[in-house]
């Protein structure tokens, strides 16, 4: 029963993972594919984006620094769910690009078989839920000189796999994101995600978890980032508004918060859709850490580490 409860709730996490609205789509894992600076921000990352967890949020991100960086990070979901990201930036012929990858793995789902003669339903073993992407992102900063000057762009295509037990699904899809640096304070952005197949086991198809998000970076000081984001799934009816802010104290550690709105608090507690977080960076070397309150269900914790050469 705690297995089935957390299928339903998978990924239902307060910064950047969903739960299923009135449709019903497929790969929700999808929508917790980030690093944990981006998670500890509620999600409201796509103004920002400039690292390598770009390839997981705004592909056009990546257009925003210069550095070489890889990134990994990882969490534990509830009833020993498992998640891990490895991010990837760099340049070849002054083009930018990325290369992402996403694993989850959901172990010990409880198997049933037909009910017996006296109503039982026997538990007849376990199985398990594999789930994998793969992106390769480009970015190109200044993609319209002249016409609309200051405007990065980028692109991100992806191989998904789902696996249930023996049965397997794929799928590809495409992200776009844009980010206009209006003044050097500000910025805005644009981004549509999972634009793709669908996703079928056996004779039932889904789609994929598509979404548009539009948001806005303030850059109130140069060691303080104010972020505000507004995301519509559009299969899964889903609308949820979010902020966060970072801060760095001495170019060597930053603290990060925010919240999303739209989540079930009344059931969930009051706390969900809270994220905090910090990162720490000493000579291109970083870790970073967010932490979610998710009520009854209890708080999760993800780990991030990157370099830059």
């Amino acid at each position: 029963m705690k297995k089935t409860l957390f299928l339903v709730l998978t990924l239902a996490l307060p910064a950047g993972a969903y739960a299923s609205g009135a449709g019903t789509t497929a790969a929700p894992f999808l929508k917790a594919a980030m690093s944990p600076r981006a998670v500890a921000m509620a999600g409201a990352f796509s103004p920002l984006a400039n690292d390598s967890g770009a390839v997981f949020v705004n592909p056009a991100g990546l257009a925003q620094f210069d550095n070489r960086e890889a990134g990994v990070d990882f969490t534990n979901y509830f009833q020993d769910a498992k998640m891990g990201n490895f991010s990837y930036a760099g340049e070849i012929a002054n083009n930018r690009f990325g290369f992402g990858v996403t694993l989850m793995n959901v172990p010990g789902i409880e198997r049933r078989s037909n009910t017996d003669s006296v109503g039982v339903v026997p538990d007849i073993g376990s199985f398990d839920s594999n789930d994998l992407a793969v992106s390769l992102a480009y970015a190109r900063k200044n993609v319209f000189p002249g016409a609309l000057d200051n405007l990065d762009a980028g692109v991100t295509i992806k191989f998904i796999r789902s696996s249930i037990d023996d049965n397997n699904a794929y799928a590809f899809a495409t992200d776009a994101g844009a980010i206009y640096h209006a003044t050097d304070k500000m910025n805005f952005s644009l981004v549509m995600q999972n634009l793709g197949t669908g996703m079928k086991f056996e004779d039932v198809s889904d789609p994929l978890p598509l979404s548009l998000k539009t948001g806005m970076l303030y850059k109130l000081s140069p060691r303080l980032n104010l972020t505000g984001e507004l995301g519509e799934y559009f299969r899964d009816e889903k609308f949820y508004p979010a902020f966060g802010a970072e801060y760095w104290f001495r170019d060597s550690f930053a603290l990060r918060g925010g919240y999303k709105f739209g989540y079930d608090t009344v059931n969930l507690g009051a706390e969900v859709g809270l994220s905090l977080g910090f990162g720490l960076k000493v000579a291109g070397l970083g870790v970073d850490y967010a932490y979610l309150p998710f009520g009854d269900l209890g708080n999760i914790h993800r780990f991030g580490f990157w370099m830059q050469f």
